[in-house]
């Protein structure tokens, strides 16, 4: 859907009043944007040295691999939130109707959570990845993996507040509890791409 517009169609529809596509679909796009980057600089170091091209080809494919996966996210995450909009339009006359309602509502909710709760886990593995592989960025092209880091950074946070604005409709304990342990464990995880930042803008003297 989103992910074959045109760059511009797509910002069109970002910048409507329609509820979809939104932050969360926002957040995959900045996740693929991320990766896109990082990939180029691979692409780049691997052109200059066949050892390093070597040493990066598996990096390439699974930036192939995540930037496929972000992009089909900015999808699912627009559908799980129709699919919310739609059980709130179901009929609500009777108090069977009611309680259907609210029991697919709830349902939608719990789709519409896990969608960015997933961005955020594969961001946090990526991100991982990211920093071992380049442990010593190429100065030049350095300024591309710091944007590419931040782009990711800038995904993570966008699923991580789709992840709560959800969350404070929900209604199942259980569910909350166990989505708020992984949201903490990425926000632990995620603190790689702060320090590889702050080691690039070292590199590029950045103040």
């Amino acid at each position: 859907m989103f992910k074959s517009q045109s760059l511009d169609g797509f910002l069109t529809e970002l910048s409507s009043r329609n509820p979809t596509p939104g932050g969360g679909t926002a957040a995959g796009l900045a996740a693929a944007m991320g990766v896109a980057l990082v990939e180029m600089v691979a692409n780049v170091v691997g052109a200059r040295d066949e050892a390093e091209k070597s040493r990066l080809t598996p990096f390439v494919e699974s930036c192939e691999a995540s930037r496929a996966e972000f992009t089909a996210m900015m999808d699912q995450d627009s559908a799980a939130f129709e699919g919310y909009m739609t059980a709130m339009k179901l009929a609500k006359t009777t108090d069977d109707e009611r309680l259907s309602r609210r029991a697919a509502m709830q349902d939608a909710l719990k789709g519409s959570t896990r969608v960015p709760l997933a961005l955020a886990v594969r961001v946090c593995d990526f991100a991982e990845l990211l920093v071992v592989t380049f442990c010593d960025a190429p100065k030049d092209i350095a300024s591309d993996l710091y944007v590419g880091a931040a782009m990711l950074e800038a995904a993570h946070a966008g699923a991580i507040a789709n992840v709560y604005v959800n969350l404070a409709y929900l209604r199942d304990p259980v569910f909350k509890d166990e989505t708020r342990v992984t949201v903490q464990q990425c926000q632990t995880r995620v603190a790689v791409l702060g320090s590889f930042k702050d080691s690039i803008g070292r590199l590029l003297a950045i103040a």
